[in-house]
């Protein structure tokens, strides 16, 4: 186990395979995975205001300890909750019933607006003279990916187009079929969209946001061949041991952050969230379908 001290506050990163150890009945533990490989410290930075946030509204009701548990990986973090290592979880949607399909529990209960987004979808983009207008023209060519745990610029890319009944596999994979799409990672949106720019890789895909944000010198030169179905941007879930008590503060600071100064500065660093609501019945079928989605492309 790894302990860090920032600003007072104790921060637990618990490593994969060690022991879980006996908490208070009053601890809360929050997961995140962190989303720089190249970067370990990256979510404690990111997440660092939250965790202060939280500590700061849940103590009054006899909360706490507040622990952040980060994981490196959706395996490593559905280790942690299968072991009762965490409470709660803050992830994208695949992530989330990824971890659920691993027969470990938990209960979606929030939306979290990131980004500026209450939801999103995927769009295909490829260069403009590339000849490509559709998925079935990218049988036999080579797609960039974000990073293996991403929603929009992973998971419901490569469902779409196991769903169109194209095959695709890593591009390091041998005895592909032909018509194949083989996939690489390329780290960040920024980074697909210039592979793509410069040939690197005959097309893209990832969210309508990052299509948004693109450089106008790099957007111009791509064009976008398809578009997903909209997926909720962000879910945040409890484990099912968690008392209601417990749930029910949290719930209540975190629904009321985006209306104080410390809670808006702890949402903005963390991930750029505006602020989180409960689920309503739509979102929740706009989960059902994309569980569906991700058991069929599994």
């Amino acid at each position: 186990m790894r302990v860090w001290l920032v600003s007072n506050l104790l921060v637990v990163l618990l490593s994969f395979g060690v022991p879980c150890q006996m908490v208070s009945a009053s601890e809360f533990r929050l997961g995140v995975i962190n989303e720089r490989t190249d970067k370990p410290d990256h979510a404690l930075t990111q997440f660092s205001a939250l965790h202060r946030y939280l500590e700061r509204e849940l103590t009054p009701h006899g909360i706490g300890p507040v622990k952040l548990v980060i994981a490196d990986d959706i395996n490593e973090m559905a280790n942690h909750i299968g072991n009762a290592r965490v409470d709660a979880l803050i992830e994208g949607v695949m992530p989330t019933l990824v971890i659920k399909r691993r027969s470990v529990e938990l209960e979606p209960t929030l939306l979290v607006w990131r980004k500026g987004q209450r939801q999103y979808h995927t769009v295909f983009f490829v260069r403009s003279d590339s000849g490509i207008n559709s998925l079935e023209q990218l049988r036999g060519k080579s797609i960039a990916f974000e990073a293996p745990r991403s929603t929009s610029a992973y998971f419901v890319p490569r469902a779409e187009l196991l769903a169109a009944g194209i095959p695709l596999g890593a591009d390091e994979e041998r005895n592909l079929p032909s018509d194949s799409v083989r996939y690489v990672f390329a780290d960040s949106e920024i980074n697909q969209a210039y592979w793509v720019h410069r040939g690197r890789t005959d097309a893209g895909a990832f969210n309508n946001g990052d299509w948004d944000r693109l450089p106008t010198g790099i957007r111009k030169d791509l064009k976008i061949i398809h578009r997903t179905r909209p997926v909720v941007r962000w879910l945040f879930s409890f484990t099912p041991k968690v008392e209601m008590s417990v749930r029910q503060a949290v719930v209540e600071a975190l629904l009321e952050a985006h209306t104080n100064d410390l809670g808006r500065k702890a949402l903005q660093e963390a991930a750029r969230i505006k602020q989180l609501e409960r689920l309503n019945d739509q979102d929740r079928e706009n989960l059902n379908y994309w569980s569906t989605v991700l058991e069929k492309s599994q």
